[in-house]
């Protein structure tokens, strides 16, 4: 067996000794010891290597007249035009054992995450103005919806849920948490009726309220509030909430 023949078949690949080693189901050191010249691989051996290089048993060998392995990285990258600094890099790689290849990918990863983060924040924001209404929705004991008609202009970023909006309202109260907090800005779809278990807001009894839609009830997120019933009362859906509203300005 020639070693340097075999050493160079091998990184012809790129793979390691441990890949190698893996490949024909023997030790690493077993391997180790084959390029070394510490010891000799038998016949089928040297044509299972023979094999997994894509070389001819005559070259292991070291005979004068055997082709030259052919560099399966070399032709990569003339395939993919990479730079000869790239084709270093990528060589170096190979050359790694696999928990370094390991972290050299998490590297890799991580430097493209942080770039795509970077590049998002940087992008311009898409902004749509709203209408709000001025009386505000409660998450909590109800709030007289008829105190003001009322409306105002709000800036907000745009997202597929604003797309689907008719209007804006403000939360207020936290019976509705943590699905939605004192202060948030929902955004409803008008409707006059929801199914059972979607968001929605209501009038009943002349008070605004969001609440899930229960059997025969309006249901709070919050287990300090009991439900509100809503058989004998006047009551009806307004629509249907969405999501909620990043606003930029009033």
């Amino acid at each position: 067996m020639n070693v340097e023949n075999l050493k160079s078949a091998r990184k012809s690949t790129g793979m390691t000794q441990k890949d190698v080693s893996t490949a024909l189901n023997i030790s690493p050191n077993t391997y180790k010891n084959y390029e070394q010249g510490l010891r000799e691989p038998n016949g089928d051996t040297i044509v299972a290597l023979a094999n997994l290089f894509h070389v001819t048993t005559d070259y292991l060998l070291g005979r004068p007249d055997a082709a030259e392995p052919v560099d399966t990285l070399r032709r990569l990258c003339d395939e993919k035009s990479c730079s000869a600094l790239e084709e270093e890099l990528l060589r170096q790689y190979m050359e790694l054992p696999h928990e370094a290849r390991q972290a050299v990918v998490k590297f890799i990863n991580d430097a493209t995450a942080k770039a795509l983060q970077r590049k998002s924040s940087t992008a311009p924001q898409k902004l749509i103005v709203m209408k709000r209404s001025l009386h505000k929705v409660s998450a909590g004991t109800g709030y007289d919806l008829n105190d003001s008609d009322a409306w105002e202009n709000v800036t907000v970023k745009y997202s597929p849920d604003i797309r689907k909006a008719d209007f804006l309202l403000e939360i207020e109260g936290d019976s509705m948490e943590d699905t939605f907090s004192d202060g948030d800005t929902i955004c409803v779809q008008q409707t006059p009726s929801i199914d059972i278990g979607e968001i929605g807001v209501f009038y009943v009894d002349g008070c605004g309220y969001v609440k899930e839609l229960g059997n025969g009830c309006l249901i709070s997120h919050n287990s300090s509030y009991a439900p509100i019933p809503l058989q004998g009362t006047d009551n009806r859906c307004i629509g249907r909430v969405l999501g909620t509203a990043d606003v930029i300005e009033a």
